[in-house]
């Protein structure tokens, strides 16, 4: 892949996960008020305490491979 449109695609990824993370993205899974205890956990936790950490997984994930891959220094080769 291209280094330059890998670089842009991290970018997005991460402002992407940002958002949905602690943003917007919780409306779509927060449970309605009359949701059964069983429709407000997912494998024992809370949906909305999974759905930011799969997010924030994300984002180390777009931070680990940006950091292998493109912020090495000159001095680094």
């Amino acid at each position: 892949m291209n280094s330059k449109l890998e670089k842009r695609l991290l970018a997005i990824v991460f402002i992407f996960a940002m958002a949905m993370g602690a943003g917007p993205g919780l409306y779509l899974i927060n449970p309605s008020e009359e949701a059964s205890p069983t429709q407000m956990l997912f494998a024992g936790l809370p949906v909305i305490y999974v759905w930011g950490l799969m997010w924030y997984t994300v984002q180390m994930a777009v931070i680990i491979r940006a950091y292998t891959k493109h912020w090495k220094s000159e001095q680094d080769d």
